[in-house]
């Protein structure tokens, strides 16, 4: 799953790793969700002898966030 990260005026895409019984009925695009114990897991490793890093995104579930509460 896709989600936008909207921080300080900025825009960040984080793709998040939910198992399917972890998404919230009502989902759909441009719903605002919070991710519940998300977990970080930095990974690196050298491929055709360059390497590639980044950051593994999981969630246990994704819980819808009321409008409301976001404004």
């Amino acid at each position: 799953m896709t989600v936008m990260l909207m921080e300080d005026g900025r825009a960040e895409a984080l793709k998040i790793t939910v198992p399917e019984t972890g998404l919230a009925a009502g989902l759909k695009p441009g719903v605002m969700v919070r991710p519940v114990e998300l977990f970080a897991t930095p990974w690196a490793r050298i491929f055709n002898g360059r390497l590639s890093d980044g950051v593994a995104y999981r969630a246990a579930r994704l819980e819808l966030v009321a409008a409301e509460a976001a404004q």
